[in-house]
């Protein structure tokens, strides 16, 4: 009679408590795959920018988006001295320059479903036009508009809580290129570091 209460208990406790148990397991090794949206700020090599994006969840934790900056560009040779006065004093500071660029964005999760949810590497392709806008501070230089072409391309890390928000860190390569010179040149492409702000959507 003891061995078959036993028993029965043993069997009650594996019906009351194994399903849950596996639905918690099945909903931990699955990874939180939403659209997201936010800010962004940009540390390039060559000037700094701020913007925002939005990105549509696909399938195989994929994300399509559209991503808009404004970056202050300085020039490439420029630096900064003091005088004898202790006052700062600006070498090679020619241009006024300001980029707008507008792309597309595909960004792919790598490991989704092989490491902690916390933790998001990703890499991302970006494309679209970039507006560029020039003021020259030298004398006979004429102000400058014209519209070119950049891509990104980049590889970088989500860090969250599991929450609805999270912070990006990526290292990018940015290529801008324009069909007539602006700021004395075509290309201006350059490194840059990438900080978002971000919440996903449920």
């Amino acid at each position: 009679m003891i061995k078959r209460i036993f028993f029965a208990g043993i069997i009650l406790l594996f019906l009351v408590y194994a399903p849950n148990t596996f639905g918690q397991e099945e909903e931990e090794a699955l990874a939180i795959h939403t659209d997201e949206m936010g800010i962004n700020f940009s540390l390039a090599m060559s000037g700094l920018g701020f913007g925002g994006f939005y990105r549509k969840a696909l399938g195989s934790y994929t994300y399509i988006g559209a991503n808009l900056n404004f970056f202050i560009m300085r020039d490439e040779k420029e630096f900064e001295y003091y005088n004898i006065f202790g006052q700062p004093i600006k070498a090679n500071d020619i241009n006024r320059l300001f980029f707008i660029p507008l792309n597309l964005e595909i960004k792919k999760r790598l490991f989704a479903n092989d490491i902690e949810d916390n933790f998001r590497p990703h890499f991302i392709l970006q494309g679209g036009v970039v507006y560029g806008m020039n003021y020259p501070k030298a004398e006979g230089l004429k102000n400058e508009h014209q519209f070119g072409y950049n891509f990104v391309l980049g590889v970088g890390a989500d860090i969250t809580n599991r929450d609805k928000y999270f912070v990006t860190i990526r290292p990018q390569y940015r290529i801008v290129y324009f069909a007539e010179k602006i700021a004395q040149k075509r290309n201006h492409s350059s490194f840059e570091i990438k900080i978002e702000l971000g919440g996903r959507i449920f």
